[in-house]
């Protein structure tokens, strides 16, 4: 029966920073319940193995337990309620037990390199519009939780946020705000925009530029990059530049580096300094030709791009080194089949989902040993966290 309520103590977070415990043996996840609290929790969804619940009052609350400085719940800062030490370690032990779950590798000591910024540090939000209302979408619903302000996003965002609360959105579906050193609005929909000329350099409507720049700039490091509407880039640029550059010390030096999901080419501009020769493949049109633009006015004259799918493209190159960079899907099989044909010295694997990571790392552990591991909190308060892999040939 639904809405029922039971006492329930949790046992530990799973994956999605869900509290999870147990009842007549079922398995009942709660959100905002931390290890060893007890509460009194309402049961919303009751399946044949498992339920899910909120909490009505707390009997136990843990010592790593915060007073969110967000108000808002359900919208992605599922450990708001910890402190943020605490929160460093429930990803670092998740990662361990993804790994050695579905990869079989057992790393016992695994670093993770913090934000400098818990708050402020997004560079990019994706706002969601439902009946003119302004916000994200509840956890697994199309429910809208409208928002005011959003503390983990910068504060030239937050003041765009502002403006649009004041317009009609009726017509409006979502909303992109990428805020670089340039800042560029993406409206899907239709609205008047003629305020955000003012706090924008590029804004495009339904797929069409109707205000300014076509592209815009950001500054990452001793480089420059060009941003278009669908090029990706990291959100977090602080954690960022510490993550490239772990990147470039498990790629070392060497004549050729290839850069596999290259994007719009950040990771290969890094490596061209300690490499003769980077290619960079990816299949995105518009990532490349970002790419190319940031090539040039990087004046860089070492790195090719190649436009295509990266697990077909790599078979029949050569290299020292292999840097990996793929979307939450994680490699292809053919993908893995046509790296390890190729034989890189050394591979550096960078990975937004661990649970695809620890699969590619099982499978390319017939001919490369995991040599080192080194995580990084790029969204502080999210259960996500980005990880960057260091593996070296075998020696037989």
């Amino acid at each position: 029966m639904l809405y029922m309520e039971i006492k329930i103590k949790c046992d530990f977070l799973d994956h999605f920073g869900r509290g999870m415990g147990r009842y007549n043996n079922k398995i009942v996840f709660v959100s905002n319940l931390l290890p060893s609290e007890e509460a009194i929790i309402k049961i919303t969804l009751d399946k044949k193995k498992y339920m899910e619940g909120e909490v009505i009052s707390y009997l136990k609350k843990s010592s790593s337990r915060v007073c969110p400085k967000c108000s808002y719940s359900l919208c992605g800062c599922c450990l708001n309620n910890m402190n943020y030490e605490d929160s460093l370690e429930y990803k670092k032990n998740k990662v361990q037990n993804i790994l050695k779950r579905f990869g079989g590798i057992d790393m016992l000591s695994l670093d993770i390199i913090s934000s400098d910024n818990e708050y402020g540090y997004r560079n990019k939000i994706t706002l969601k519009v439902k009946e003119g209302k302004l916000g994200y979408f509840k956890n697994g619903t199309n429910e809208i939780i409208e928002i005011d302000r959003c503390l983990i996003t910068s504060d030239r965002i937050n003041s765009i946020i502002k403006i649009l609360k004041k317009e009609d959105l009726s017509k409006v579906s979502e909303i992109v705000i990428k805020d670089m050193d340039e800042v560029m609005i993406i409206i899907d929909g239709t609205m008047d925009y003629n305020n955000l000329k003012e706090v924008a350099d590029s804004i495009y409507v339904n797929n069409k530029l109707v205000y300014g720049k076509e592209n815009v700039l950001s500054t990452l490091g001793d480089y420059k990059f060009y941003v278009s509407p669908k090029s990706f880039f990291q959100v977090n640029k602080n954690v960022t530049l510490k993550m490239y550059n772990k990147i470039i010390e498990y790629a070392g030096i060497g004549d050729k580096v290839i850069d596999l999901y290259c994007g719009c080419g950040t990771i290969s501009m890094f490596l061209s300094n300690n490499y003769n020769k980077v290619i960079g493949i990816e299949i995105n049109k518009e990532a490349i030709d970002m790419a190319l633009k940031n090539k040039k006015i990087n004046n860089i004259s070492n790195v090719d791009f190649k436009c295509g799918d990266a697990n077909k493209l790599v078979k029949g190159l050569n290299c020292d080194t292999l840097v990996v960079d793929p979307a939450r899907a994680g490699l292809k099989e053919n993908g893995i089949n046509n790296i390890l044909s190729i034989k890189p010295g050394k591979i550096v694997y960078v990975s937004c989902n661990p649970v695809t990571l620890a699969r590619d790392l099982k499978l390319l552990g017939s001919a490369y040993l995991v040599k080192d591991i080194t995580l990084f909190d790029m969204f502080p308060w999210t259960y996500h966290v980005e990880s960057v892999c260091l593996l070296e040939r075998k020696v037989y």
